[in-house]
């Protein structure tokens, strides 16, 4: 491959300075004069096919790597997510846990983002929790992000277990249903909200309430509100019981 000219390597500084500017995530080029290539690098951001896509509408006819690396901030959100959602491998180490979330980012464009406030404030926490050292030394250490979700779960987390007022829909404070399973759940219901914030089935959670000898204030507001949704899903089953059976009894 020919020696770079200077022309070509304007062109690619200012690209990666408007592709930079445009997906707020400040991009590398240089030129590796024992391969004779050159590189573009970032974090987060932009997916590398974005960018491939974006040289090959300028253009571009100089061979370029892209590279795009994973800050431990979108790892750490990833975990978050997959814990959730069940799928977060425990058992195979943290190199193993790093490589299941980077298969699962994959391409996928700014995976550094939070989706809303109450996943926001999650990542915080558990950023602030896995960090180590001290000063200028402070960082968070993926690894004690992964191990602390993998022995804790993730209902540790959120930004408040109060109950969330009338109103309220930013996910900072617990709605009705998540704030009587985080109260009164146990066994498998307990297991499944700190690991993945599943609620419990709604008339268990009611019953709950309902048997406490002295419930909080919060806890009988809770699943006061909770009870029109627990009176319709009765109902609905009770009229299709009802057109079942009188279906079967015209069958006779």
């Amino acid at each position: 491959m020919p020696t770079p000219t200077p022309s070509h390597e304007v062109r690619l500084r200012r690209l990666a300075e408007r592709l930079g500017t445009h997906y707020r995530a400040p991009i590398e080029t240089w030129y590796d004069s024992e391969r004779r290539s050159w590189t573009m690098r970032w974090y987060d951001g932009p997916s590398v096919t974005e960018v491939r896509t974006a040289l090959d509408q300028d253009g571009t006819t100089t061979p370029v790597l892209i590279r795009r690396d994973l800050t431990t901030r979108a790892l750490a959100l990833a975990a978050i997510r997959e814990t959730r959602a069940g799928a977060m491998r425990r058992w195979v180490g943290s190199w193993g846990q790093r490589y299941h979330l980077e298969q699962v980012i994959g391409d996928r464009p700014h995976p550094e983002r939070t989706t809303d406030p109450r996943e926001q404030a999650m990542l915080d926490r558990l950023l602030a929790a896995a960090t180590t050292g001290d000063g200028e030394w402070a960082v968070p250490d993926e690894s004690r992000a992964f191990d602390l979700i993998a022995r804790d779960g993730i209902a540790w987390l959120l930004p408040s277990h109060r109950l969330a007022a009338p109103g309220e829909t930013d996910g900072l404070a617990l709605d009705p249903l998540e704030f009587l399973t985080a109260r009164y759940a146990d066994g498998v219901h307990r297991t499944a909200w700190e690991t993945a914030l599943t609620t419990m089935p709604l008339r268990t959670a009611i019953t709950a309430a309902q048997t406490d000898p002295s419930p909080t204030p919060d806890a009988a507001h809770a699943a006061l509100t909770l009870l029109p949704t627990l009176r319709a899903q009765i109902t609905g089953e009770l009229d299709t019981a009802q057109a079942t059976l009188t279906l079967a009894a015209k069958a006779i």
